[in-house]
């Protein structure tokens, strides 16, 4: 029966969200527990990059995991789908304003200046976590 030890070793690179790692299931049947799974079904990452910053007040679109917001006035963020391939958003708010989420499924919220949220979706709504 293979098991992890039996895989090669991985070279030290840079990963990106399309890379498959091997996994090991201890729940599955049949004659090999290895699996794999690409490194954005387990973290959850955009393929496309990591972090975006937004310096410009008013309306700002998340389309990767993280958000770092500068821009020195209010701005309102628009969260993509929650069923779509982003289900963990960090919103770092590094402004003097204050970013507005007006698609929760709590309602809206508010990230101060000098704060962060972690967003977190379900499926069908997004929730702030912390």
């Amino acid at each position: 029966m293979p098991t992890l030890d039996d895989l090669p070793t991985l070279a030290a690179t840079t990963p990106t969200g399309d890379d498959l790692l091997p996994i090991f299931d201890l729940t599955a049947t049949g004659s090999s527990k290895v699996r794999k799974l690409s490194l954005n079904s387990i973290m959850g990452l955009a393929s496309t990059g990591e972090i975006t910053t937004d310096t410009d007040a008013g309306s700002i679109t998340i389309s990767t995991r993280v958000l770092v917001i500068s821009g020195g006035s209010t701005s309102t963020i628009t969260l993509p789908a929650a069923s779509g391939a982003l289900r963990e958003i960090i919103v770092i708010n590094d402004g003097s304003g204050a970013a507005t989420l007006p698609t929760l499924a709590a309602g809206t919220e508010a990230i101060l200046a000098a704060t962060s949220a972690r967003l977190l979706s379900n499926g069908t709504g997004w929730y702030r976590v912390g």
